[in-house]
């Protein structure tokens, strides 16, 4: 009897200590410190609009993370008219590969992207820190992981990295800004493969973390969120917005495709849209708050 007591014991510890073992990533706090250095040598590279030689530097910084986990990646160049003159923009696009076919002719049930730019300024050094150089960052690192430990998870995603979220006046409008994202969903809208939903990020490693969804989510998304937070123990983060949001999910929204804006609360936080926007208020535990809900979300939508 004493005997079998003691095998239950170990076969008990060893189920937890399996457990522990495939969630040690996903709980360690690494994977934020890990985004916060990529944060941080993202913003090495200075303020990056649209056309800049910075952003074309922090488009190859990224492409260059991606690839060493098995990402293959392409740019997605087009023009346009804006209130400063033609503007060359440039997407980034990345899917896993497991070299069994090419991921460009599979089809993908889901998109995770973020804006690459930082906002136009003459008259300030703007880097856009966590608008929206944490989130590009926090998508490099949910790459890796994903690339190691849910690689059947990797090939159902698509990253993006919007060029031109950012508008050239001071506010976004129909004919300013959302340029990469409008270009991108435009591809999707007339067919039928399209993703079954999308997840943005934007601004999601600020200190004493206030992610505020925007109050058109679709109701499946909002719970999805919720649901993850709860589970991660980081609920207390996430909230509503009072109202709609003007982002780079609307475009894919109206291209048919769920997406849910997983944004700061910009409007009280004092730095939006200032120099003060910088490393300093970038938190490895925001950023891996945010990782780890948006790894839960994947979990329960595309299955583990």
């Amino acid at each position: 009897m004493k005997s079998r007591r003691i095998l239950v014991m170990l076969v008990a510890l060893a189920t937890a200590a399996a457990v522990a073992w495939m969630w040690h990533d996903r709980a360690s706090p690494k994977l934020g410190t890990a985004a916060h250095e990529h944060t941080a040598a993202i913003l090495a590279k200075g303020p990056r609009p649209p056309g800049s030689p910075a952003l074309d530097a922090v488009r190859g910084l990224v492409r260059a993370d991606l690839e060493k986990s098995g990402w293959v990646t392409q740019g997605q160049a087009f023009e346009r008219m804006t209130p400063v003159g033609k503007v060359a923009f440039e997407n980034v696009r990345a899917r896993f590969s497991d070299g069994t076919d090419d991921p460009w002719k599979r089809p993908v049930r889901a998109i995770l992207c973020a804006h690459i730019d930082s906002k136009l300024y003459k008259d300030r050094h703007f880097v856009g820190a966590d608008d929206a150089a944490s989130a590009c960052a926090a998508i490099v690192v949910i790459a890796d992981f994903l690339a190691r430990e849910r690689p059947e998870q990797a090939r159902q995603i698509e990253l993006v990295f919007f060029d031109g979220e950012e508008a050239f006046g001071e506010n976004i409008t129909p004919q300013d800004g959302l340029y990469g994202s409008r270009h991108y969903a435009n591809q999707w809208r007339a067919r039928d493969d399209k993703p079954a939903f999308g997840i943005l990020l934007d601004m999601i490693g600020h200190r004493n973390l206030s992610i505020r969804l925007p109050s058109d989510t679709p109701p499946h998304l909002k719970e999805a969120v919720f649901a993850a937070a709860r589970a991660e123990g980081a609920e207390s983060h996430f909230g509503m917005a009072p109202g709609p949001i003007i982002d780079d999910h609307v475009p894919l929204n109206f291209a048919g495709i769920p997406t849910v804006d997983i944004i700061g609360d910009f409007t009280r936080s004092g730095w939006w849209h200032t120099p003060g926007d910088n490393l300093k208020i970038i938190s490895a535990e925001s950023l891996d708050i945010s990782i780890r809900v948006t790894l839960r979300m994947l979990d329960e939508l595309l299955g583990k």
